[in-house]
């Protein structure tokens, strides 16, 4: 019994502790930081992207170089496609060279004209790996066969806190089974000032070079995701690193 009683007393103690830990380290302002978080934002009236996707301030300059579309009754793309050679077609980065090539960027859609399940993998050349992403019920908009679909992420690369949007746009072209004039645009939207990543409001399009994002069956037959290497805060948020 008496035995029994001090375990109980050290467990009690233990939880004291952790507790008295915790709420040191609020005090103290070290809170915890959760992984990359994503969603997508419900669309303005009339099947507009909401200006938490896309900020008035910058919705002017982002559509000089890529293409929104709105609408209420967008195309089913439902399909597995690469965007290749996959170039930066805009980027209002002092440093960056317009018509670079990139990584090729496989994406998957899988869903129907209201929400989508997006799947990602590029190949990652500082880690010798590929970079795989996995968002659902991303909402998607447009008319006829041009499509529009986007997801806001946000993360605490180095500790501090950022947010960034992802924008897909195209055209579902059922004669090759493939995206035409698909396009990608990242905006960094909020950051708490921090200094490895370039500054709020700034932002890259890129695409398909020779404009048909062709289908391929990259993810083979299953609708799923390997992540074989985690997304930290940092990869989530790579597109705006600066050091």
């Amino acid at each position: 019994m008496k035995k029994s009683f001090l375990i109980i007393s050290l467990i009690i103690s233990v939880i004291a502790l952790l507790i008295v830990s915790c709420s040191k380290k609020e005090d103290a302002g070290e809170t915890p930081t959760p992984g990359p978080n994503s969603w997508s934002p419900a669309p303005g009236a009339n099947g507009t992207v909401p200006t938490a996707v896309l900020p008035m301030a910058l919705a002017d300059s982002v559509g000089e170089y890529f293409t929104v579309h709105t609408g209420e009754n967008p195309p089913i793309f439902d399909g597995q496609f690469v965007s290749s050679p996959h170039v930066l077609l805009y980027s209002n980065f002092e440093d960056d060279s317009i018509g670079a090539e990139f990584n090729d960027r496989y994406i998957a859609f899988f869903g129907n004209n209201e929400f989508m399940d997006f799947y990602g993998k590029q190949w990652d050349d500082e880690y010798d790996d590929y970079y795989e992403e996995a968002y659902r019920k991303l909402y998607v908009l447009g008319t006829g066969d041009n499509f529009t679909c986007y997801y806001i992420t946000e993360a605490y690369p180095n500790g501090m806190y950022a947010k960034q949007s992802t924008i897909f746009s195209g055209r579902w072209d059922a004669s090759y089974g493939g995206l035409r004039d698909f396009q990608v645009a990242v905006i960094l939207t909020e950051t708490s000032g921090n200094p490895n990543l370039a500054p709020v409001g700034s932002f890259r399009v890129l695409g398909d070079g020779d404009g048909l994002a062709v289908d391929t069956m990259w993810m083979g037959s299953k609708r799923s995701v390997s992540n074989e290497r985690v997304m930290t805060d940092e990869d989530a948020f790579r597109m705006f690193r600066v050091k």
